[in-house]
C-alpha cells in the first residue's frame, strides 16, 4: 500500500495537518516519525500545533506502539504545544491520549473537523485545512 493511503502530511501557517490511514506498522511509524520532523522543520522555532484526523485510521500495530509514543514526545520537545484529534472511535482517542501525555487542557478531541479547525484557530494558530 502506498504512503499516501496510509497518511498524508502539509503544513500549513504554523500547524501540521495529518490524514491518518488504516493500520500502521512499525516501519510505516518510523517513516511517518521521519516526514514529520522533516515537514516541521522550519515551525520548530516556536509553539506550533497539529490537526490529526484520525477517521479513517485504525491502529499502529502492536509491535508499533512505543514508536508511536516516540513521535508524540519529539513534537513536545520540538514545541508542539496544542493538537486538534478528529476521531471516529473511543479506542483512537485512547490511543493517542496514552501515547501523547499532553496536558488535556491544550489537546482537543472531537468527531468534527470543523470544530477542531476552529478550536486550533481559537487558541491562535493560523492555518487552512488542506484538502486531503
Amino acid at each position: 500500500m502506498n504512503n499516501e493511503r496510509l497518511y498524508q502530511l502539509h503544513v500549513s501557517g504554523n500547524v501540521l495537518c495529518v490524514k491518518l490511514r488504516h493500520i500502521w506498522s512499525k516501519q510505516v511509524v518510523k517513516k511517518v516519525f521521519g516526514e514529520v520532523q522533516q515537514a516541521v522543520a522550519d515551525i520548530t522555532d516556536e509553539p506550533w500545533a497539529a490537526y490529526v484526523d484520525m477517521r479513517e485510521w485504525i491502529m499502529p500495530t502492536i509491535e508499533a506502539l512505543q514508536d508511536f509514543q516516540l513521535i508524540y514526545d519529539w513534537c513536545a520537545q520540538n514545541n508542539q504545544t496544542h493538537e486538534a484529534t478528529v476521531c471516529k472511535f473511543a479506542m483512537q482517542e485512547r490511543i493517542v491520549r496514552e501515547s501523547s501525555g499532553y496536558d488535556p487542557e491544550f489537546h482537543f478531541y472531537t468527531q468534527s473537523p470543523a470544530e477542531a479547525q476552529s478550536w486550533l484557530l481559537a487558541q491562535g494558530f493560523t492555518f487552512s485545512l488542506p484538502p486531503f
